[in-house]
């Protein structure tokens, strides 16, 4: 429960002058009920709130509004709730949650800050050396030892751009350490409004992402040799997640079928259009057998290309249970054919066209 809420003076006054819930009620001229759901957050009406304020002594418009109302209306003589059990337990309460708030922050490496746009003032949680390599404590300390490369897009204007849309933003950008060193740093920022709507505030949260910048950086260059590697070898790649209906293409695929990646195939059903018509039937026997059996496959058959002409092609595949077992995975490699597969493919063909004259 706040402090700042007419359930809580209530209780705070109830416990300082020892009095019953009934004692309450007597006095107001209610029911005991209705004096404990005052106490759990309940309403009172005006002329209760008045009666009650009398019989406790205090000011009425303390009692309901609390301190700042008081404020605002340049009532003098404020009441002060006084330091009960119950406000000795409130507060131990909030500083044993900063604390731990504090201690989880320090443990994952956040840092927080808060610029006050009215006094211009910035100020760092304590642990901001830590992740910085010096205290900051102005926007100008901050320019300082961020990278060159992004000081030309994160700067003074993107700030008021920040303020002036009130929109919260996420930015991802390099500092430059005392010892050289070079991090990369998320920061999650937001515009905080007073109640007229004008921005008072900004406050935001940075995080130490180096690590997973440098798993990005090498899952990329891992990728841009394995597409290299197929770029020489020839070979496309397309897998098919069967549950979500889900086809994911290698840009060779799309070389080697005249595509451009932007107009890649998305589902397994649009590879046929890439795909002569005469060949279908049999590329996709081949296909449901492996599905059926979670088997290889391997099918010989002409690729349409944009341009009406057609690239023989082989397809090599295999059907698996997906990792986590909820689906079934088609892979496939696609390459150019080769002499030889033609000549092993023809012996195939003889005996299904005797199989055929048989029949």
């Amino acid at each position: 429960m706040s402090e700042d809420t007419f359930a809580f003076r209530l209780k705070v006054l109830l416990e300082h002058k020892k009095l019953s819930l009934q004692q309450i009620a007597d006095a107001v001229g209610i029911s005991r009920p209705a004096v404990h759901k005052w106490t759990r957050g309940g309403e009172i009406d005006y002329s209760n709130l008045r009666r009650l304020a009398a019989f406790l002594d205090v000011n009425w418009v303390w009692l309901r509004y609390g301190d700042e109302a008081v404020k605002d209306l340049g009532i003098v003589g404020a009441t002060e709730l006084p330091m009960t059990d119950l406000r000795r337990r409130y507060t131990a309460e909030i500083m044993s949650n900063e604390a731990r708030m504090k201690h989880a922050q320090e443990l994952a490496g956040i840092v927080t800050w808060e610029w006050n746009l009215v006094a211009d003032e910035l100020i760092y949680s304590s642990n901001c050396a830590k992740l910085y390599g010096r205290e900051i404590h102005s926007n100008e300390e901050f320019w300082e030892i961020l990278h060159p490369e992004d000081s030309i897009w994160l700067n003074e204007d993107a700030m008021k751009d920040l303020v002036a849309s009130q929109a919260p933003r996420v930015w991802d950008f390099r500092i430059i350490l005392p010892d050289g060193t070079i991090r990369w740093i998320e920061s999650r920022v937001a515009t905080l409004l007073d109640d007229a709507g004008r921005p008072v505030r900004v406050v935001g949260t940075t995080i130490d992402i180096s690590a997973r910048k440098e798993a990005e950086r090498a899952l990329q260059q891992r990728l841009q040799l394995l597409n290299d590697a197929a770029r020489i070898a020839g070979f496309g790649a397309w897998r098919w997640l069967r549950g979500q209906d889900t086809l994911i293409v290698s840009d060779e695929w799309c070389r080697l079928f005249g595509v451009e990646p932007a107009e890649a195939p998305r589902h397994y059903v649009e590879l046929s259009d890439h795909i002569h018509p005469d060949d279908r039937a049999a590329r996709e026997a081949a296909v449901n057998d492996a599905l059926a059996r979670r088997a290889d496959y391997r099918v010989l058959y002409r690729a349409s290309l944009p341009d009406d002409t057609w690239r023989l092609v082989v397809e090599q595949g295999r059907a698996r249970v997906s990792p986590h077992g909820d689906d079934v995975w088609l892979t496939a490699l696609c390459r150019a054919a080769h002499p030889a597969d033609m000549a092993a493919a023809a012996p195939h063909a003889a005996d299904n066209s005797a199989g055929a004259a048989m029949t």
